[in-house]
């Protein structure tokens, strides 16, 4: 068997490609720090929902047009990650939505939950919440300027 010449040379080499990239990530995650993203957790009727959420730089002084990120049946927020940090990149502010009883949201609705019927609460509890948000773009005639994205593709308009 041979034996490593010197392992703690190795270790500290390890250890700087694993700091390296651990900088990386975050440079790309943040947008090279343009774009906060931080996980959130509101009370709503139902019980406590999570998400990541994506805020470009300048959002607090200038509101800005919202996607709400969702993710399919057996998954998390971080599913949307990459898209949610590509959108936030061009000026959207975006909540990565973990629904009810799924990656760090709660549900309270009595169980058995009619199969499915999570998505569309979780939805409109997560859009009543960001309307409430000074950061959210909202019309001349008060309403937000929010968008659902579905996690097959799909923008749908509230």
């Amino acid at each position: 068997m041979r034996k490593f010449k010197h392992p703690v040379v190795w270790v500290i080499i390890s250890l700087l490609f694993i700091s390296i990239g651990s900088i990386a990530a975050y440079q790309f995650n943040s947008s090279n720090g343009k774009v906060d993203v931080s996980r959130i957790y509101f009370d709503t009727p139902r019980g406590e929902l999570s998400g990541l959420l994506y805020i470009p730089e300048g959002a607090n002084k200038e509101p800005r047009p919202t996607l709400i990120a969702t993710h399919g049946y057996l998954n998390s927020a971080e599913m949307q990650d990459a898209q949610a940090i590509e959108m936030s990149k061009r000026g959207y502010v975006v909540l990565a939505l973990d629904q009810y009883d799924h990656g760090h949201s709660t549900g309270t609705m009595e169980k058995p939950v009619p199969f499915f019927s999570f998505w569309p609460y979780s939805i409109y509890d997560a859009v009543q919440y960001m309307y409430e948000q000074d950061y959210v773009l909202k019309d001349e005639a008060g309403n937000g300027v929010i968008a659902v994205w579905p996690f097959h593709g799909w923008l749908l308009f509230y």
